[in-house]
């Protein structure tokens, strides 16, 4: 009882402070299901507003190189790191993974290399997460070259769904996050075999030049917090 009184004294004491903070988080597209939740539990936590922007890896880091006003960024860790923007530490979420998926009223490929497959949408593998593994994946299991000539790019995960959910594919490569948030509209999907891509590390990262630095850092802080597993491990993560 002690212990939570005391938690909810330290909630009450520092809403005053972060209500009235504005974070801006950019995150990877194919994890706007479960960011937004997580955004929502801490908002109704602490008073914060938290603004979010979604795209590809590229498309994030561009926008937080040109608009200086990024407070946290959420993606491939290695990814981040290798760009030039200024990141201090990370908060990890956990492992990403590759999925195919299939469209709602069709039963799962037998072989991606059949004739009847003709198309299969897959992210943009220069700036995407799952565009890259998803071409590890091909490569690796010796499949790219029967299938290059099926391949659809589009720019993120959400297009790949776009492109699933009006059946303008036949399959297509995302992550497990997006597919458990889209299932009923999906006919179907599979994970990919790991060994065939590399491990996927999935992590928020605080700028260094966060125009909110405390609020960011007690984003973070929340994100270890049980509430913030749960809601975590629900998304595939």
């Amino acid at each position: 009882m002690k212990k939570i009184l005391l938690t909810l004294l330290l909630l009450i004491t520092s809403m005053p402070a972060l209500a009235s903070e504005t974070l801006l988080i950019a995150s990877v597209a194919g994890y706007k299901t479960v960011i937004e939740t997580l955004a929502k539990s801490y908002s109704q936590q602490t008073g914060a507003t938290v603004e979010r922007i979604y795209g590809n890896m590229g498309q994030i880091v561009g926008q937080a190189q040109s608009s200086g006003k990024v407070d946290l960024m959420i993606g491939e860790e290695s990814f981040l790191r290798a760009s030039a923007l200024p990141l201090a530490d990370a908060a990890p979420l956990g492992k990403g993974r590759l999925v195919l998926a299939w469209p709602k009223g069709k039963s799962e490929p037998a072989d991606l290399t059949d004739s009847n497959i003709t198309r299969i949408a897959i992210p943009d593998a220069t700036r995407a997460i799952y565009g890259k593994a998803t071409m590890e994946y091909l490569n690796n299991s010796g499949l790219h070259e029967a299938l290059k000539d099926k391949l659809v790019v589009v720019g993120t995960v959400p297009q790949v769904f776009a492109y699933l959910s009006t059946g303008e594919v036949d399959a297509g490569f995302l992550n497990l996050t997006q597919a458990m948030a889209v299932t009923k509209q999906l006919g179907g999907f599979i994970e990919m075999d790991e060994k065939l891509y590399k491990p996927i590390a999935i992590a928020c990262i605080r700028l260094q030049t966060s125009p909110n630095a405390a609020a960011a850092e007690d984003f973070a802080r929340f994100l270890q917090t049980e509430e913030a597993r749960t809601i975590l491990t629900a998304h595939g993560l």
